[in-house]
């Protein structure tokens, strides 16, 4: 199956939400696709979309302020464990409220070839996400360039109100619990505004977003097992929750870290279906996360060596973050590939028009090209 067929039979499901009525089926149909390898499921807790999070964070950080009109020291404990948690999370770090229930199962499948018993001195991942996420307002066509600059105005305010709450603990003031009770306003009307479509609309189809990234993984896997590469090990993840907060490439980290081989190496694909393939230097929403690695200059080498990725260039992702994140902060060598228009954006994301008919195949099909070269290189290497 191409990978093209790959995504339209993806995008036939109406969405791929974690733990909803589609996500069997969907791992399912994935499954089926790999008869010649093993396939193994496993399970992790997470929550069922980042919708429960923020309301955990939100509600937490407003009952903190509020609760400064009756107990400052009450509401001094709550804004520092809300706002230290929001802090982590939306830095794109561990962070406990990803524990907070409700709590559902989901998967990761890891595809390796069958019988594969040789030793390889190095270890190559390729990742992909399968679930699609929860729609979002702020991810409208003339918010969504705000994304960043939004995000660090409220963590800012994030970090004012645990100012507040220790000043009204230390000298209470009237003008200060003012002030809480309007940060506790602002923050509840954000939380309003940044998950309503979801309570509206549900799920995107992902048809870019992910689907895109799940077929270019899956491709480039089986071309280089079709190689059977001497020196390298070839396995392939598809992550869930990725759109929860990359949850799922975490369980994966964490289950499998102690396994890898000493030199072990992540490509992640993520967003293929609109603008220019890229190979994605930096992110990070508060501060910035580079990747600069041993990886990134296979990537660019590779590109210098093949004419059909002449357009081909580095690129910056600030509005959320990928699963590579983890491997990243872990020192793994990783890099994502991902597509991004004119105005370095990702169009349809996490919107209802993120469907089959909106999406452009060319970059996915540049995105395999270039893995199954920097796989290559790696094996040569």
């Amino acid at each position: 199956m191409t990978a093209k067929q790959i995504v339209e039979k993806l995008a036939s499901f109406s969405n791929r939400g974690v733990a909803t009525p589609n996500e069997i089926p969907v791992l399912e149909y994935l499954t089926s696709l790999f008869a010649e390898q093993e396939v193994a499921r496993e399970s992790f807790k997470t929550p069922k979309t980042y919708i429960s999070i923020v309301w955990w964070l939100i509600g937490g950080l407003v009952i903190g302020l509020l609760a400064l009109n009756f107990s400052p020291i009450v509401g001094l404990f709550l804004t520092l464990i809300f706002v230290t948690m929001a802090m982590l999370y939306f830095n794109w770090y561990a962070s406990p409220v990803t524990n907070f229930p409700p709590l559902v199962t989901s998967y990761n499948l890891i595809v390796k070839p069958k019988n594969n018993r040789q030793v390889k001195p190095k270890k190559l991942i390729l990742m992909a996400h399968w679930d699609t996420a929860p729609i979002s307002v702020l991810y409208r066509p003339e918010l969504v360039g705000n994304f960043r600059q939004s995000l660090k105005i409220s963590l800012f305010l994030m970090i004012l109100a645990q100012f507040v709450a220790i000043s009204q603990f230390l000298v209470p003031n009237a003008f200060i619990l003012l002030l809480g009770n309007i940060l506790a306003f602002y923050f509840l009307l954000q939380g309003v505004v940044g998950t309503v479509d979801y309570f509206r609309l549900g799920y995107s189809n992902g048809a870019s977003d992910n689907a895109t990234g799940a077929a270019a993984a899956i491709a480039t896997a089986q071309k280089l097992w079709a190689k059977n590469l001497s020196d390298l090990e070839v396995e392939l993840i598809l992550t869930g929750a990725e759109e929860v907060g990359m949850i799922g490439s975490r369980a994966y980290l964490k289950k499998h870290y102690t396994e890898f081989n000493k030199e072990t190496y992540l490509v992640n694909f993520d967003t293929l279906g609109n603008g220019n393939l890229k190979i994605i230097t930096q992110t990070g929403s508060w501060s910035n996360i580079v990747y600069d690695n041993k990886l990134i200059q296979i990537a660019k080498q590779s590109v210098s060596e093949l004419s059909t990725l002449k357009e081909v260039t580095t690129g910056a992702w600030h509005t959320a973050d990928f699963d590579s994140v983890w491997f990243q902060r872990a020192g793994i060598p990783a890099v994502t590939l991902a597509a991004l228009d004119s105005n370095g954006r990702m169009p349809n994301i996490h919107r209802p028009t993120d469907i089959l008919s909106n999406v452009d195949f060319i970059p996915m099909e540049k995105a395999i090209i270039l893995a199954e070269k920097i796989g290559e290189h790696l094996n040569q290497t």
